[in-house]
Order: C-alpha cells, then structure tokens, then sequence
C-alpha cells in the first residue's frame, strides 16, 4: 500500500508541475469538433493540457473503425508517457467539443524542466522505478495470459486481467490491448466453431445419403423393391370394384 501511495505522490507531483509549465511555457492549440490533435504510432514530441473542452481517445479497429476509450477533460495532461520512453501515441486524440483549446509543450522542454526541478525530478525517478516494477509484473501476467489463452481458458484470462488494479497507465493500456485481441480470438473461435458445426451437419447429410443409394443399388433392396410392386399389382387386382351410387 505504502508504494502505491508514494507512486501516486510522485504522479500528482510531476502532473501538477507539468501543468504549471504547461500553462507559462505551452503555445496554446485550437481544435474544433472532431479536429485530430495525434493519430495512434505519430511520434511523442509533445505534451499537452487541456485549456478548454474535452478530448476523445480512441483506437481505430482493424477495418479502420474508430473504438473509444476515454473522454479526457479540462485539465487532463495527455503525451505524459512520453516522459517514460514512449516514443510513439499507443493512441489517437481528437477534440470532442467545439472551440477546444490545448496548452502544449515540447517533450524535450518538459525533461530540461523537470531536471531543473529538484521535487519533480525525485519524483519522476519514483514513478520510473515503479514503472519498471509494474512492467516486470506484467510480463509475468503475460506469460500467465497466453498460457491460458492456449489453453481456452477465457475464464481465467479475463479474472487475471481484472484483477488488482495497476495504477500505471502502460501498464493498464497494456492490458486493455490484451483484452480487446482476446475478444476478436474469442469472436473469430466462435465463427470457426458454427462453421464446424455447420459443415458437420452437411457431411452427416451426404454421409446419410450416400448409405442409403448404397442400400438402395443392392441386388437385396431391388428383390424386395420389386415384390413390393408385384404384392401392390396383386393386391389391386383382388379388391373388387364398388358397383356406381344411384
């Protein structure tokens, strides 16, 4: 608890000093209703603080539909991963609202500032120690995930993903990631599976088919076939014929 506690510290520190700098330092952004601040793989060479209005993130799907993920409000930092070696958007931003204004500052003034700043640079040390802890642990999730992935164990895969929350933003992003491509495993396993079962039922049908022309071509079945006919002539031959009504 005690690590948790010095690691949202250490967050608040660097995201209060990053504002202030944000707000003196920053060239002010102007975007209007679905304007693209960054798209998703765009280099991390700014910062920015929300002035006014609301930020959309999202990620676009693979057919280039666009899937949200947050709605970012006044004063929301966003790019301050890029302070931890992100070196490209693991997302996109696009303005939300009309009239949405955005302070920004460089990435590499924003490391010279902090540098200068003995608190923020205490602080940025703890949350870059608590990330790499975080990312340790992660890999060792991962490992767990894909073990149980192979094994179809979805149930297991969303409990180990949901579990205990990480206060790292990679760290979540990460497992966010990994839970939308299991839902497309899971999507694409479902659709393999009512086509299994689908071709399944018509190999059964032509299975079923093929035994009985088989039954049908017998020397047996057409001696039976053909007494049946004589037995129906002779049958119709006895039955007397009823006399017309008057």
């Amino acid at each position: 608890m005690g690590q948790d506690n010095s690691s949202a510290l250490a967050l608040s520190q660097v995201e209060d000093f990053l504002r202030e700098q944000a707000i003196s330092k920053g060239r002010l952004v102007s975007l209007q209703t679905g304007d693209l601040l960054f798209e998703a793989n765009d280099l991390s060479e700014e910062l920015y603080l929300i002035k006014k209005g609301r930020i959309k993130v999202f990620i676009r799907n693979p057919t280039g539909v666009p899937v949200e993920l947050a709605i970012l409000q006044e004063g929301a930092l966003i790019g301050e991963m890029s302070l931890f070696g992100e070196a490209t958007r693991s997302a996109s931003c696009a303005a939300f609202d009309q009239e949405t204004e955005l302070f920004a500052i460089p990435r590499s003034l924003a490391l010279q500032l902090i540098e200068e700043n003995p608190d923020s640079r205490h602080a940025l040390i703890v949350l870059l120690s608590e990330r790499s802890r975080n990312m340790v642990r992660f890999i060792h999730d991962f490992s767990n995930l894909t073990s149980l992935v192979a094994d179809g164990n979805y149930t297991g895969v969303h409990a180990l993903i949901n579990s205990s929350g990480n206060p790292d933003p990679a760290v979540r992003s990460a497992r966010e990631a990994f839970k939308l491509m299991l839902s497309r495993v899971q999507e694409r396993e479902a659709k393999l599976q009512s086509t299994v079962a689908t071709l399944s039922l018509e190999i059964d049908r032509q299975r079923a088919s093929q035994e009985v022309e088989s039954v049908m071509n017998t020397d047996l079945f057409r001696n039976l076939q053909s007494k049946a006919i004589n037995l129906r002539n002779a049958v119709k031959e006895k039955t007397p014929t009823k006399p017309p009504q008057t």
